[in-house]
């Protein structure tokens, strides 16, 4: 009895040892569980299997190098012992296969002659999942005991409760990518909203002042003009579909690395980054056809744009750069290229104005 309680106890301090040994990875814990099942009950292949329908698919297994399985695998569910386990919904456990009214007639004892078997099912979320087992092709010497039963099923217990922690953990990683997104995407459009462009902007400033050559980019604005008279005449829902239109023209004609958001309403902020007047010009020219194009509303639909084009210097002209935060000049920057769109409004809207003749230098915005 004696001897039987510590052979128990060993097992339950070896699994111990690997089900804490989480920084080694699952992957790792599981071969280790799986070696310590076949070294504990003695035979020479371990599998964790799961089932999906109709088919039994090898998700860990260690065997015989002469064996060929492998992670992957696949068989007919009903081919396998394992679809007798999973119906029994408890450990079955075969000393000699040949000779048990339970396996000895079943297919997959013809096909791969494995002749002791011991196994449980895994169960996840109240479904079952698959199977741990092990086998050989020859007959268990001894007869499997209740302390196999509770070591195997200790070692299921482990696995379901792992699992449900990775399924959670995933769960998790996932729900929190999702509102990471939702804090920095506009719903309606898709595009990022204010305070992720405001990032983004104080990022790219900050890039462009580490650069010795010097650049230019430029800050736009953009509104779609008499919105408030559109929405009043065809409804919030086709206002909304407008946005969404609008949007999706921004987007075709930007670059990979240019940047656009939604600023508030039917406002729309963009960032041109390394660009010239006159690609600033081109950009312009093709989102505005691109939305004249626009087929959701029978009139003509136009939208107005404040620009602000800025240079900076090379880094030895560039002696204030050091002083100069984005934060501070990001305010400024967005205020001209208001001021810009207000003079594009006033002079007729349907088009884009400049904030000044010639880029302005970004050191002299401080």
């Amino acid at each position: 009895m004696q001897a039987e309680y510590s052979e128990s106890e060993n097992v339950i301090r070896r699994l111990h040892e690997i089900t804490q040994a989480y920084d080694k990875g699952f992957n790792v814990q599981m071969e280790a569980l799986i070696r310590l099942g076949m070294e504990r009950f003695k035979l020479d292949i371990g599998i964790l299997a799961r089932v999906e329908g109709d088919t039994y698919i090898v998700d860990k297994c260690v065997c015989p190098e002469h064996m060929p399985l492998k992670p992957g695998d696949e068989f007919e569910f009903g081919m396998t012992y394992c679809a007798v386990t999973c119906e029994a919904d408890g450990v079955v456990a075969v000393e000699h296969v040949g000779q048990s009214d339970v396996l000895g007639t079943h297919p997959a004892y013809r096909q791969f002659g494995l002749e002791s078997y011991i196994a449980v099912p895994i169960h996840i979320g109240g479904m079952t999942w698959g199977t741990l087992n092990f086998s050989s092709p020859a007959p268990y010497p001894r007869e499997f005991k209740p302390k196999d039963v509770d070591a195997l099923q200790l070692m299921a217990s482990w696995i379901e409760v792992e699992m449900v922690r990775r399924r959670q953990e995933e769960q998790l990683r996932t729900l929190n990518a999702k509102l990471k997104e939702m804090a920095s995407v506009d719903p309606l459009t898709n595009l990022m909203n204010r305070r992720a462009f405001m990032d983004l902007l104080e990022r790219s400033l900050n890039q462009m002042q580490r650069c010795k050559s010097g650049g230019e980019a430029a800050v736009l604005l953009l509104d779609i003009d008499y919105f408030k008279s559109l929405n009043d005449n065809y409804g919030h829902l086709l206002g909304d579909k407008m946005l969404v239109e609008f949007a999706n023209v921004m987007q075709r004609n930007l670059r990979s690395y240019d940047a656009v958001a939604r600023y508030g309403g039917d406002e729309f902020i963009i960032w041109l980054g390394d660009t010239s007047r006159e690609g600033i010009e081109a950009v312009c020219d093709r989102m505005m056809s691109g939305l004249n194009q626009s087929k959701a509303i029978d009139e003509n639909v136009t939208v107005s744009i404040g620009i602000f084009h800025f240079r900076t210097r090379v880094a030895e002209q560039d002696w204030m750069a050091e002083f100069v935060q984005p934060e501070q000049i990001i305010d400024v920057m967005i205020a001209k290229a208001d001021q810009a769109l207000y003079q594009a409004k006033a002079a007729g809207r349907a088009r884009y104005q400049f904030y000044s003749e010639g880029s302005v230098y970004l050191d002299t915005l401080s």
